[in-house]
């Protein structure tokens, strides 16, 4: 017979650090191997990059990690991260400017095999204890497209690869 340890929390022997937190309670990951594409003119989610993790205490933090490989090609590519239908980590509204966590523009000259990487970290305060859904969120301002996971060429050969996506969510002690 195995034994199992089953703590919601252990302390340091010094007691909890000045400010309390910092723990990583769970993790939660989802990883989107196969391809998308889209030419929406407005934001909208990439099929398969969501994760939904459930909070154990409302003081806690939710570490956002994102990884998403893409290809456009003459346009200005958009993302934004999202919980729930909620954009996060934005820009503020500034007259006509767009409002996203990243943006970036391909010209024609960045031919059909280039591949960029859209990644970083962000750490949200959702105050809940309910299930909370963490995603990604894309699309291209001109009447162009964006592809995630494969270059826009995609051509059947070994100088233009797939890649992967992800999202790792951690639950961060409060």
């Amino acid at each position: 017979m195995t034994s199992q340890l089953r703590v919601d929390k252990i302390l340091p022997v010094d007691g909890t650090p000045t400010g309390g937190g910092g723990g990583i309670i769970q993790v939660v990951q989802t990883t989107k191997t196969d391809t998308f594409n889209t030419a929406a003119t407005s934001f909208t989610d990439i099929t398969g990059l969501s994760a939904t993790i459930t909070p154990k205490f409302s003081t806690s933090k939710i570490l956002f990690q994102y990884c998403v490989s893409y290809s456009h090609r003459n346009c200005y590519a958009y993302f934004q991260l999202v919980r729930g239908s909620t954009p996060i980590f934005i820009a503020d509204a500034s007259s006509n400017r767009q409002r996203t966590t990243f943006g970036t523009w391909s010209n024609n000259d960045d031919g059909d095999y280039l591949t960029h990487l859209f990644s970083g970290l962000y750490l949200d305060s959702p105050a809940t204890t309910s299930a909370t859904t963490y995603k990604v969120q894309t699309f291209a301002q001109t009447s162009s497209s964006i592809w995630i996971n494969r270059s826009k060429g995609d051509d059947d050969a070994t100088y233009e690869p797939r890649q992967a996506s992800n999202i790792i969510l951690m639950e961060v002690s409060g």
